[in-house]
């Protein structure tokens, strides 16, 4: 009998991006129903070990694990399974640069499709090309974009350096939260923790956003699905040449997310007034003498770690 929990495991590998209380339309066979889970970026999924060339033969426990990935429920169903150690293992197709290689029809959303849309305009954009829409770059503009379908955060630095870029990419990533009547305040910071010197990685900063000055230019509104996460995609630009550096898709916990929709409700429900923004704005500037002061004020707080789980 195995002694492998598959919740376990799940919460373990998915962490902020795993959606709870969701359930397949359809029975799944006894071997992979205990191994279904909603993914913000990818639907209905099956947590499966790759059975490629780097797992061992024959493999061991922590092989099994350092191969998980979600896999939509029709591609595993299509490509077949076998059990090992109690973990579903699937040969299903894997490039190191694309990841996992699945037909278009393969991704479900169900009816609570809202995920499907951040993860759609995530596919639009690819490391490499030109971000779709002109901003004026400039060195350090951070700009978040919010609405009830998910969260964009843009970070543009001027040639970000390869340690910026791996931090930002694969590091740990922390964010918190201060709101205030007029906009809230977000603090974010991206540290490599395989990286020894202290100095490298991007420290402690912060921007502010405003629900009605997002309104003025495109639509904004809380996230849905309160009491659970949304897709909070992270996009790295070169300053110089508007490209884009890095991609990244996390899922806060479900405590800040609501923070940040009580924060936005809340703004919504004030009428328009830049001057007051403006001295809302300046008085926590004036309070906080650094971001790290601001984080010790912050309503909610979280990282994504580089293990792809939350604290």
């Amino acid at each position: 009998m195995s002694t492998v929990d598959p919740r376990e495991i799940i919460a373990k590998s998915l962490g902020g991006m795993l959606a709870q209380g969701r359930t397949y339309p359809r029975p799944l066979h006894p071997d992979i129903a205990p191994w279904y889970c909603y993914v913000l970026d990818g639907g209905h999924s099956i947590l499966v070990s790759l059975d490629s060339e780097a797992l061992a033969d024959p493999p061991g426990w922590q092989d099994l694990m350092d191969n998980l990935v979600p896999a939509p429920v029709k591609a595993v169903e299509r490509a077949g399974w076998r059990m090992v150690e109690g973990f579903p293992v699937s040969r299903l197709p894997y490039d190191p640069e694309l990841g996992l290689l699945t037909e278009p029809g393969d991704d479900e959303f169900g009816e609570e499709a809202a995920p499907s849309v951040p993860a759609a305009k995530m596919a639009a954009l690819a490391v490499g090309e030109p971000y779709p829409r002109q901003l004026p770059w400039r060195d350090g503009t951070c700009e978040i974009r919010i609405n009830e379908h998910g969260v964009e955060f843009l970070l543009a630095f001027a040639s970000p350096k390869p340690h910026e870029v791996k931090a930002f990419r694969q590091g740990n990533a922390e964010f918190a939260l201060v709101p205030g009547q007029h906009h809230v305040m977000w603090a974010y910071k991206f540290t490599d923790p395989q990286d020894s010197n202290s100095r490298h990685g991007i420290p402690w900063s912060d921007q502010p956003w405003e629900y009605h000055r997002q309104a003025a230019v495109s639509p904004t509104g809380a996230p849905a699905g309160r009491g659970g996460s949304f897709p909070l995609q992270l996009v790295l630009v070169d300053a110089d040449t508007g490209v884009v550096e890095a991609l990244r898709l996390v899922g806060p916990p479900a405590e800040f997310a609501d923070a940040l929709r009580d924060a936005v409700d809340a703004q919504a429900a004030v009428p328009f007034d830049p001057a007051a923004a403006d001295r809302e704005i300046a008085a926590v500037y004036a309070r906080c003498a650094t971001t790290t002061d601001l984080v010790l004020s912050a309503v909610a707080r979280w990282e994504a770690l580089r293990d792809g789980t939350v604290r």
